[in-house]
């Protein structure tokens, strides 16, 4: 018998080892995160499945409140469970079916699942079993690359010739990588955030709030899951990065660096970071490393994500696209109300 219920503060350490344990979990799902969640209007609402005393999934739900007391539930790169068990399909039907009768007695409108699974997979299809509402869009990032983190010299020789010859020539240049791990260096994260504004504000992308990094960093930094990694010349701060572990997975979460003037010597500070993070995480017990955002196939350079997808090309492993999303539809009138208006807005946006 599975079974599906509200998770409380005493589940916090079973939540940690099973998002650890399963590869389809990731930061989004730490329980950490749930201060983040809020500080961006969507307080959080954790539920676990249990089979036998044990904890078989979890779903971390983010509550976005709507008029005349409504709300729409969203579970980023969720529900965790293992996929490839034979019991996942049954698994994820109670999920399902404990999730809908919860939002319904929030008077939720419907509960958009986007699990952090692969487009065309096994696990992909177990969700159209179960006659939810698809959708090939994502609202995180749709395309990712992982890359395998083995030795040095398989590392290097994943990397295409110009990011070798980079991650060298930033050695010769004397670009030194240091690691901050206590959670408590606030220096450390307005440091980071400080290069992500300027970095940020040369692609033209919206200005990232230092009250958030702050919160990231001090929930998952002082739980040991999140490191903060910088690359100086001498006492010149160049560029800097957090990457946060979950088990044997590994995310490149945040990331900004100074220009380079011109006529002054190429550093290549980014891809000494890159290297010393993966370098890291492989020390640290991962095993995988997700670059977590790249343009999609065929994206020209007028894709904003276009240049920075060039770069973790350039860093090898293999590209992914994650499957979708799925509502469970719990108020199918209001829902497709919803719907209607979203096209609308949509193709007047056009």
């Amino acid at each position: 018998m599975i079974h599906v219920r509200p998770a409380t503060d005493a589940d916090a350490a079973a939540w940690q080892a099973f998002l650890a344990g399963t590869a389809s979990g990731d930061f989004l799902h730490d329980w950490e995160w749930a201060p983040v969640a809020a500080f961006d209007g969507q307080p959080q609402r954790r539920f676990v499945a249990e089979e036998e005393g044990r904890v078989v999934g979890l779903a971390a739900v983010q509550v976005r409140s709507l008029p005349m007391g409504r709300s729409f539930w969203y579970v980023p790169h969720g529900p965790v469970l293992d996929y490839d068990d034979r019991r996942a399909g049954e698994r994820l039907r109670a999920v399902v079916i404990g999730l809908r009768a919860a939002a319904r007695n929030d008077r939720a409108l419907a509960v958009k699942l986007e699990p952090r699974v692969e487009a065309g997979s096994r696990a992909a299809a177990l969700f159209d079993t179960l006659r939810l509402r698809p959708e090939p869009r994502t609202l995180q990032v749709g395309w990712t690359r992982l890359v395998e983190l083995t030795d040095d010299e398989a590392l290097l020789a994943g990397f295409d010739k110009d990011t070798r010859y980079a991650v060298r020539r930033s050695a010769r240049e004397g670009v030194d990588v240091c690691v901050v791990t206590d959670g408590s260096d606030i220096a450390a994260v307005d440091r980071l955030h400080g290069l992500v504004v300027e970095t940020q504000h040369r692609a033209g992308f919206p200005m990232p709030s230092r009250d958030r990094y702050r919160l990231v960093w001090e929930g998952l930094g002082s739980a040991g899951r999140a490191r903060i990694f910088e690359a100086r010349l001498g006492e010149r701060l160049l560029a800097s990065g957090m990457v946060v572990i979950e088990g044997a997975r590994s995310f490149y979460l945040f990331a900004g660096s100074l220009r380079e003037e011109r006529g002054e010597p190429k550093r290549h500070a980014t891809y000494a970071l890159q290297w010393a993070m993966m370098r890291d995480a492989r020390d640290q017990g991962a095993s995988v490393h997700d670059l977590w955002g790249v343009a999609p196939p065929g994206a020209g350079p007028d894709h904003r994500w276009y240049g920075v997808g060039l770069f973790k090309k350039g860093f090898g492993g293999r590209e992914v696209a994650w499957a979708g999303t799925w509502d469970i539809v719990v108020d199918p009138t209001l829902y497709r109300l919803r719907t209607a208006a979203q096209m609308m807005r949509r193709w007047i946006g056009r």
